[in-house]
C-alpha cells in the first residue's frame, strides 16, 4: 500500500545549494510549518515567485538570506557601569 505524503509536511532539500527551495523545503530549512511560511509571504516579509497561477511558489536563496539578515535578533551589548559600594548607596 503506497502512502503519500501530506503537502503541509516540510522536506529536505535535494540540494542545498540549489539556487531555488519550494514552500515546503523552506519549511524543513527553517524548522518550522509550512502554514509560518506561508503566512511569512503573505505579510510580504519572504519574497517568493510563481510562474502560472496556482503553480508551485519559489523562494530564492538570496531572498532566504535578505530574510534572515532583517529579522535576525542582534545581542545589545551591555554598557559599562562602574558598581558603588553599598555604603555609598546608602548615603546618596
Amino acid at each position: 500500500m503506497a502512502t503519500t505524503q501530506s503537502p503541509r509536511t516540510p522536506i529536505k532539500p535535494a540540494d542545498l545549494n540549489a539556487p531555488f527551495f519550494n514552500i515546503r523545503e523552506v519549511a524543513w530549512l527553517w524548522s518550522c510549518s509550512v502554514d509560518t511560511v506561508r503566512r511569512a509571504i503573505k505579510a510580504g516579509l519572504l519574497p517568493c515567485s510563481q510562474h502560472k497561477k496556482g503553480g508551485i511558489i519559489l523562494v530564492s536563496q538570496d531572498d532566504l538570506k535578505a530574510y534572515h539578515e532583517a529579522t535576525r535578533i542582534v545581542a545589545i551589548p551591555r554598557r559599562a557601569y562602574r558598581r558603588q559600594p553599598a555604603r555609598a548607596r546608602a548615603a546618596a
